[in-house]
């Protein structure tokens, strides 16, 4: 990484917030911009703090994770938020990435994946942990026995398709123009061209679409 990564937390649970930035404060990389312990309360400081990446409880008082994650976007759609949560369950997971979560991880999450998870949201704009990963999309898929046939609005070309796949196989832009043999800003265009023709809030609403249309199956 060639600058610090800014970073914000809220979680209503002190003790678990002091560990958590106590952890990441061991990273060089990683500068601290805030804490919080509801959603206003982050809200009220993000102009401030211009975190790049926001660790962001699910319950909180005030303000839960599930109202702030929809603010969060209204005020700067290219923050990445990373949820916090117990619960891993399906209808949790599936509700927080289609609302615009960028990841999702568990409380008993090992520091090292947190970590990991920082690092590739910034790079990647998305990130599945093992444990999530096989829930959500296998949630996802299970949803409809039948492949959901794809609305002409939907309907992508063989490039676009391309550039999808790729996107699920998490290569960053550049990575996907050198593949590709198209520059960066090119592959910036397809990533918005799938963005308005998907609807997705995000990368990882992407890997979503894929999943439900049969673009991209997640293998373990």
């Amino acid at each position: 990484m060639n600058k610090l990564i800014r970073i914000a937390i809220a979680d209503d649970h002190q003790l678990f917030r002091a560990g958590i930035i106590m952890i990441l404060r061991e990273n060089p990389e990683f500068l601290i911009v805030q804490q919080a312990s509801n959603g206003q309360e982050l809200l009220n400081g993000i102009a401030d703090s211009k975190p790049d990446v926001i660790l962001l409880d699910l319950e909180m008082p005030i303000l839960s994770g599930r109202e702030t994650l929809t603010k969060i976007h209204t005020i700067n759609p290219k923050i990445r938020v990373l949820m916090l949560t117990m619960h891993n369950n399906k209808a949790f997971i599936l509700n927080m990435m289609e609302l615009g979560a960028n990841g999702y991880l568990l409380k008993d999450t090992d520091p090292n994946e947190v970590t990991k998870a920082i690092y590739k949201v910034v790079e990647s704009e998305y990130y599945f942990s093992d444990k999530v990963s096989i829930a959500m999309l296998q949630g996802i898929s299970n949803i409809e026995t039948t492949l959901e046939a794809l609305a002409p609005e939907h309907s992508l070309s063989q490039r676009e398709k391309e550039v999808l796949l790729l996107i699920c196989q998490e290569h960053t832009t550049i990575e996907i123009g050198e593949i590709l043999f198209l520059s960066p800003k090119t592959i910036e265009g397809y990533r918005k061209v799938l963005m308005d023709k998907t609807e997705a809030k995000n990368m990882a609403g992407l890997v979503m679409f894929a999943v439900r249309h049969g673009l991209y199956t997640y293998e373990d």
